[in-house]
């Protein structure tokens, strides 16, 4: 794996910056920090639009019934969210972190000791939706072998912390570049990996619709999955109040292949299975989704 280079005077500022927020978000009780969290994400909204212009395009191209007020009103609610989801995030920073039962609720958590069962690990996939966070520490917290896995951050102070503070719940964090090793070595050894696979992939990617477009979807893990059998389960957390409701949905199970043609279409049935739950959790709750991201960057050929 490719080591980052030596962390500059703005990493190190960017991750201060990111240290201290953090811990104002976890000095009240957790009930208040997630107020403070909504009412930072509104202010951000206004003060320092996030790429606003970006969210509200993505808005009007897949909603395109809804006004400018309907679309302004999902940006903010997602705003608030998203300050929701940091006040959360934040208490894993505790010395002792209380136990996830009273943040998160898991239903069908029966789904994950099915997929495990065939003895090639598991892959469990949310979204950038809700509280992706709490669904995989809340699942390592109820014993479950889980192993976090996401790509390289710009700032490795910042990756580094983010590590630090989802250990201190009982989830592993492992961040991959080009290579999908440490993804295997986690699968062998029986683990369920937690990852998110709704962001641009790319040109490798496979070019299937998501909320009315064709979008790059993340081919690697769904090849990686398609060759080795393993089951994917995917899951999404809903906010209620300053609760959180995760469900499991039962898991894609690959079909047995061998020919490397076979490989790959099986691997684009998986992709295309998840981006249809992904965009039906986004439709039923599209405050809770990441629109600020430039999910259809990446054009299909021609």
């Amino acid at each position: 794996m490719a080591r980052h280079a030596v962390p500059d005077r703005r990493d190190r500022a960017e991750a201060a910056a990111f240290r201290m927020l953090l811990a104002a978000l976890r000095a009240p009780s957790r009930e208040r920090g997630v107020r403070w969290g909504g009412r930072l994400g509104r202010v951000m909204s206004r003060v320092a639009p996030l790429r606003r212009r970006v969210a509200l395009d993505n808005l009007a191209a897949a909603f395109p019934g809804l006004d400018d007020a309907a679309r302004r009103g999902i940006y903010l609610r997602m705003m608030e969210n998203l300050g929701a989801v940091l006040a959360d995030f934040s208490r894993y920073g505790r010395r002792n972190p209380e136990p996830l039962s009273g943040t998160v609720t898991i239903e069908n958590r029966e789904a994950v000791d099915r997929a495990l069962q065939a003895g090639r690990g598991a892959v469990l996939l949310s979204a950038h939706f809700g509280n992706w966070e709490v669904l995989g520490a809340g699942l390592a917290q109820a014993g479950y072998p889980m192993t976090a896995i996401g790509g390289r951050q710009r700032n490795p102070l910042v990756e580094d912390l983010i590590a630090c503070y989802r250990s201190r719940v009982g989830l592993p964090s492992l961040s991959v570049g080009k290579s999908l090793r440490p993804l295997v070595q986690a699968l062998a050894r029986g683990s369920c990996v937690a990852s998110l696979a709704d962001q641009d992939g790319g040109r490798d990617g496979f070019f299937l619709d998501f909320l009315g477009r064709k979008a790059s979807v993340q081919s690697g893990l769904f090849r990686l999955c398609a060759r080795r059998g393993t089951p994917v389960v995917s899951g999404f957390c809903v906010r209620e109040g300053d609760r959180w409701q995760g469900v499991l949905q039962e898991a894609i199970v690959p079909e047995p292949v061998r020919e490397p043609a076979a490989v790959e279409a099986e691997a684009r049935r998986l992709a295309a299975a998840y981006t249809a739950r992904v965009e039906e959790a986004v439709r039923e709750h599209p405050d809770h989704w990441f629109w600020l991201h430039r999910r259809w960057k990446t054009r299909p050929p021609g």
